[in-house]
Protein backbone atom coordinates (compact mmCIF):
# COMPACT_ATOMS: atom_id res chain seq x y z
CA UNK A 1 0.00 0.00 0.00
CA UNK A 2 1.58 3.29 -0.67
CA UNK A 3 1.40 6.10 1.60
CA UNK A 4 -0.01 9.72 0.86
CA UNK A 5 2.45 12.21 1.27
CA UNK A 6 1.21 15.99 1.75
CA UNK A 7 2.47 18.97 0.38
CA UNK A 8 3.12 20.08 3.71
CA UNK A 9 5.52 17.58 4.31
CA UNK A 10 7.40 17.55 1.33
CA UNK A 11 7.97 21.21 2.12
CA UNK A 12 9.13 20.39 5.99
CA UNK A 13 11.25 17.44 4.52
CA UNK A 14 13.15 19.73 1.72
CA UNK A 15 13.35 22.83 4.46
CA UNK A 16 15.26 19.98 7.12
CA UNK A 17 17.85 18.96 4.71
CA UNK A 18 18.53 22.43 3.70
CA UNK A 19 19.17 23.45 7.71
CA UNK A 20 21.18 20.64 7.88
CA UNK A 21 23.15 21.10 4.75
CA UNK A 22 25.00 24.01 6.75
CA UNK A 23 27.85 21.99 9.02
CA UNK A 24 28.99 25.31 10.32
CA UNK A 25 25.30 25.95 11.87
CA UNK A 26 26.51 22.63 14.00
CA UNK A 27 30.05 23.14 14.22
CA UNK A 28 30.87 23.58 17.46
CA UNK A 29 33.90 25.44 18.84
CA UNK A 30 37.26 24.43 18.06
CA UNK A 31 39.44 26.85 20.65
CA UNK A 32 40.10 24.95 23.25
CA UNK A 33 41.00 26.89 27.14
CA UNK A 34 42.95 25.38 30.05
CA UNK A 35 39.59 24.35 31.37
CA UNK A 36 38.57 21.80 28.39
CA UNK A 37 42.32 20.67 28.49
CA UNK A 38 42.38 20.00 32.28
CA UNK A 39 38.46 18.02 31.74
CA UNK A 40 40.56 16.17 28.66
CA UNK A 41 43.38 14.99 31.19
CA UNK A 42 40.51 14.53 34.41
CA UNK A 43 38.59 12.05 31.55
CA UNK A 44 42.14 10.51 30.22
CA UNK A 45 43.06 9.83 33.40
CA UNK A 46 39.27 7.81 34.66
CA UNK A 47 39.63 5.92 31.68
CA UNK A 48 42.95 4.77 31.62
CA UNK A 49 44.60 1.27 31.55
CA UNK A 50 45.32 0.19 34.81
CA UNK A 51 48.10 -1.72 33.83
CA UNK A 52 49.25 0.97 31.87
CA UNK A 53 48.92 4.27 34.03
CA UNK A 54 49.75 7.72 32.78
CA UNK A 55 53.13 8.67 32.72
CA UNK A 56 53.26 11.53 35.87
CA UNK A 57 55.95 13.00 33.42
CA UNK A 58 54.18 13.36 30.62
CA UNK A 59 50.95 14.75 32.94
CA UNK A 60 53.25 17.90 34.34
CA UNK A 61 54.54 18.55 30.79
CA UNK A 62 51.31 18.87 29.13
CA UNK A 63 49.95 20.86 31.84
CA UNK A 64 53.13 23.43 31.74
CA UNK A 65 53.26 23.89 27.91
CA UNK A 66 49.36 24.21 28.23
CA UNK A 67 50.39 27.16 31.29
CA UNK A 68 52.66 28.26 29.15
CA UNK A 69 50.51 29.31 25.93
CA UNK A 70 47.80 31.07 27.85
CA UNK A 71 50.55 33.10 29.19
CA UNK A 72 51.62 33.58 25.80
CA UNK A 73 47.87 34.55 24.78
CA UNK A 74 47.31 36.71 27.66
CA UNK A 75 50.70 38.44 26.71
CA UNK A 76 49.73 38.77 23.47
CA UNK A 77 46.03 40.62 23.91
CA UNK A 78 48.01 42.92 26.75
CA UNK A 79 51.01 43.93 24.03
CA UNK A 80 47.88 44.13 20.90
CA UNK A 81 45.65 46.22 23.89
CA UNK A 82 49.01 48.60 24.64
CA UNK A 83 49.84 48.89 21.19
CA UNK A 84 46.23 50.45 19.88
CA UNK A 85 46.24 52.96 23.08
CA UNK A 86 49.65 53.93 22.04
CA UNK A 87 48.45 54.27 18.23
CA UNK A 88 45.41 56.20 20.03
CA UNK A 89 47.61 58.51 21.81
CA UNK A 90 49.88 59.04 18.87
CA UNK A 91 47.07 60.14 16.47
CA UNK A 92 46.06 62.63 19.38
CA UNK A 93 49.40 64.17 19.24
CA UNK A 94 49.77 64.22 15.76
CA UNK A 95 46.50 66.49 15.69
CA UNK A 96 47.89 69.18 17.79
CA UNK A 97 50.29 69.81 14.83
CA UNK A 98 48.03 71.15 12.33
CA UNK A 99 48.57 74.78 12.07
CA UNK A 100 51.82 74.68 13.54
CA UNK A 101 54.83 76.29 11.89
CA UNK A 102 57.62 73.59 11.70
CA UNK A 103 61.31 73.44 10.25
CA UNK A 104 61.86 70.00 7.77
CA UNK A 105 63.99 68.84 5.45
CA UNK A 106 62.76 69.85 2.28
CA UNK A 107 62.93 72.41 -1.22
CA UNK A 108 59.28 74.16 -0.71
CA UNK A 109 58.59 77.00 1.55
CA UNK A 110 55.98 79.28 2.30
CA UNK A 111 56.53 83.19 2.06
CA UNK A 112 55.47 86.38 3.47
CA UNK A 113 55.48 89.26 1.11
CA UNK A 114 57.32 91.98 2.88
CA UNK A 115 58.97 89.65 5.57
CA UNK A 116 62.21 87.74 5.58
CA UNK A 117 62.33 84.20 4.58
CA UNK A 118 65.05 82.11 6.49
CA UNK A 119 66.45 78.73 6.01
CA UNK A 120 69.17 76.19 7.29
CA UNK A 121 71.58 74.86 4.82
CA UNK A 122 72.78 71.39 5.77
CA UNK A 123 76.51 70.74 4.89
CA UNK A 124 78.07 67.39 5.01
CA UNK A 125 81.34 68.46 4.53
CA UNK A 126 82.62 71.87 3.99
CA UNK A 127 82.03 73.45 0.34
CA UNK A 128 83.07 76.67 -0.82
CA UNK A 129 81.59 78.99 -3.15
CA UNK A 130 77.70 78.07 -1.54
CA UNK A 131 74.80 79.37 -4.10
CA UNK A 132 71.52 79.28 -3.00
CA UNK A 133 68.46 79.79 -5.83
CA UNK A 134 65.35 81.00 -4.83
CA UNK A 135 62.84 80.51 -7.84
CA UNK A 136 58.61 80.34 -7.87
CA UNK A 137 56.32 78.69 -10.59
CA UNK A 138 57.55 81.21 -13.23
CA UNK A 139 61.74 80.54 -12.69
CA UNK A 140 64.48 81.98 -11.22
CA UNK A 141 63.92 85.01 -8.56
CA UNK A 142 67.18 85.59 -6.76
CA UNK A 143 70.85 84.01 -6.60
CA UNK A 144 72.27 83.75 -2.89
CA UNK A 145 76.04 83.73 -2.73
CA UNK A 146 76.93 82.16 0.56
CA UNK A 147 80.54 82.08 -0.08
CA UNK A 148 82.28 79.26 1.81
CA UNK A 149 80.89 77.23 4.82
CA UNK A 150 82.07 75.08 7.05
CA UNK A 151 80.17 71.49 7.56
CA UNK A 152 77.16 71.23 9.60
CA UNK A 153 74.04 73.49 9.50
CA UNK A 154 74.32 77.32 8.35
CA UNK A 155 71.53 79.64 8.90
CA UNK A 156 70.79 81.92 5.81
CA UNK A 157 68.46 84.63 4.83
CA UNK A 158 66.58 86.04 2.14
CA UNK A 159 64.86 89.47 2.25
CA UNK A 160 61.89 88.69 0.12
CA UNK A 161 63.09 90.22 -3.14
CA UNK A 162 63.93 89.54 -6.54
CA UNK A 163 66.95 90.44 -8.26
CA UNK A 164 65.71 94.31 -8.74
CA UNK A 165 64.78 94.69 -5.57
CA UNK A 166 61.56 94.29 -5.90
CA UNK A 167 59.24 92.47 -2.85
CA UNK A 168 57.77 88.93 -4.06
CA UNK A 169 54.25 88.16 -3.19
CA UNK A 170 53.03 85.47 -0.88
CA UNK A 171 53.33 82.00 -1.94
CA UNK A 172 55.40 78.94 -2.27
CA UNK A 173 58.75 79.22 -3.22
CA UNK A 174 61.88 76.36 -4.36
CA UNK A 175 65.19 75.92 -2.88
CA UNK A 176 68.26 75.14 -4.63
CA UNK A 177 71.74 75.13 -3.14
CA UNK A 178 74.98 73.99 -4.17
CA UNK A 179 78.94 74.14 -3.93
CA UNK A 180 82.48 73.10 -4.37
CA UNK A 181 84.27 70.54 -2.40
CA UNK A 182 87.83 69.85 -1.75
CA UNK A 183 87.88 67.98 -5.31
CA UNK A 184 86.51 71.04 -7.20
CA UNK A 185 82.92 69.21 -7.69
CA UNK A 186 79.72 70.37 -7.40
CA UNK A 187 77.75 69.11 -4.52
CA UNK A 188 74.02 69.51 -3.90
CA UNK A 189 73.00 70.96 -0.31
CA UNK A 190 69.91 69.79 1.73
CA UNK A 191 67.77 72.46 3.01
CA UNK A 192 65.52 72.84 5.71
CA UNK A 193 62.68 75.41 5.43
CA UNK A 194 59.80 76.52 7.30
CA UNK A 195 56.11 76.12 6.79
CA UNK A 196 53.04 75.28 7.96
CA UNK A 197 51.39 72.10 8.65
CA UNK A 198 47.81 71.23 7.27
CA UNK A 199 47.27 67.44 8.02
CA UNK A 200 48.90 64.68 9.69
CA UNK A 201 48.44 61.29 8.68
CA UNK A 202 49.43 57.78 10.64
CA UNK A 203 51.76 55.48 8.51
CA UNK A 204 51.31 51.44 8.56
CA UNK A 205 54.25 51.41 10.44
CA UNK A 206 52.99 54.10 13.08
CA UNK A 207 54.74 56.46 12.08
CA UNK A 208 53.66 60.29 11.20
CA UNK A 209 53.52 61.60 7.75
CA UNK A 210 52.82 65.72 7.74
CA UNK A 211 51.46 67.30 4.93
CA UNK A 212 52.75 70.52 4.75
CA UNK A 213 50.99 74.24 3.41
CA UNK A 214 53.34 73.92 0.48
CA UNK A 215 51.85 70.36 -0.48
CA UNK A 216 55.00 68.38 0.50
CA UNK A 217 54.43 65.16 2.46
CA UNK A 218 57.28 64.92 5.11
CA UNK A 219 57.42 62.06 7.50
CA UNK A 220 57.92 63.04 11.26
CA UNK A 221 61.39 62.75 11.25
CA UNK A 222 62.56 65.24 9.06
CA UNK A 223 61.01 67.64 10.91
CA UNK A 224 63.88 69.95 13.13
CA UNK A 225 61.81 72.63 14.92
CA UNK A 226 58.10 73.13 15.71
CA UNK A 227 56.56 76.53 16.79
CA UNK A 228 53.65 78.56 16.63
Amino acid sequence: MSTAVSNNSVSDYISSTQNSSNPGAFAPNTAMDQTDFLRLLTTQLKNQDPNKPMDPTNFVTDMTQMSQLEATNQLNASVMSMTEGFQNLQTMQASSLIGKSVLAEGGEFSHTEGAESSFKLNLDDALTDVTVVVSDANGAVKELDIGDLSSGEETVSWDGTDESGNPMADGVYNLIAYGTDKDGEMQSIKTVVGTKVNSVAINSDGTMKLTLATGENVNMSAVREISE
